[in-house]
């Protein structure tokens, strides 16, 4: 009995020694961790771009609400007065872009852009009158929820902001066009391709009424003159 005793003390002896053998060598491993992220390459170059091109189509707007008030005058490009397309031609000189001078060749120039696509500094285009033909042109300031706002030169009440929504300017709405570095090329290029040699009892204003378009103020604008700087034999520059 005393044997049968020993064996099986024996035996649970053991049982006891390898169970906790292999409980000790069961260690729990840490799962490694790896990062899979890389890192993100920079893209300064196309964040300057996009902000250079809005600081650019923001100085044109600026300098075209800075006008605001000012009243309503054919021809004139200055703060003493100016017209629709003078604003404009006068306001996109702050962007270094030289626009042809009248509406109807200004709606020549740049892209053709449909109205849900239209962005700040587009230009939009009106036929005011009976006759099938653009005569009047606005910077546009603002697109928001389908609302356009421009800013222009009202005949009646000088330079303004306008909306596309309000009743006469959504009736007489002919389009917008987007001016791009084509259109700015080319129309640097045919800026002030005339001349003029002045002759003796020439004004600025008789010289304006041999160019379809153009005003005495243009001339003596394109030129920095004033009306007692006029002589005979004077070389102008006649803007297109």
């Amino acid at each position: 009995m005393k044997k049968i005793s020993l064996v099986f003390t024996l035996l649970l002896l053991l049982t006891a020694c390898k169970s906790k053998k292999v409980i000790t060598n069961k260690r729990p491993t840490k799962p490694r961790i790896v990062n899979t992220k890389r890192p993100t390459k920079s893209t300064n170059t196309t964040s300057k771009k996009n902000t250079n091109t809005s600081i650019s189509t923001q100085k044109i707007i600026n300098k075209a609400v800075s006008f605001k008030g000012t009243k309503y005058k054919y021809g004139g490009t200055t703060r003493s007065g100016m017209d629709c397309s003078g604003l404009m031609f006068t306001s996109f000189k702050a962007g270094n872009i030289n626009l042809p001078r009248t509406a109807s060749a200004q709606s020549k120039k740049g892209k053709r852009i449909a109205t849900k696509n239209i962005l700040k500094g587009d230009l939009v285009f009106f036929k005011t009158r009976k006759k099938n033909r653009i005569n009047h042109v606005g910077l546009v300031v603002s697109h928001t929820n389908g609302n356009v706002k421009f800013v222009h030169t009202s005949s009646s009440r000088g330079v303004m902001i306008s909306s596309l929504k309000d009743g006469y300017w959504a009736n007489t709405y002919a389009g917008a066009r987007r001016i791009s570095s084509a259109s700015k090329t080319s129309s640097t290029n045919s800026s002030s391709t005339k001349k003029y040699i002045v002759k003796k009892g020439d004004t600025f204003y008789g010289i304006a009424e041999k160019y379809r378009g153009v005003s005495a103020q243009n001339i003596m604008d394109l030129n920095r003159l004033s009306v007692a700087d006029l002589k005979p034999g004077m070389v102008l520059k006649i803007p297109n």
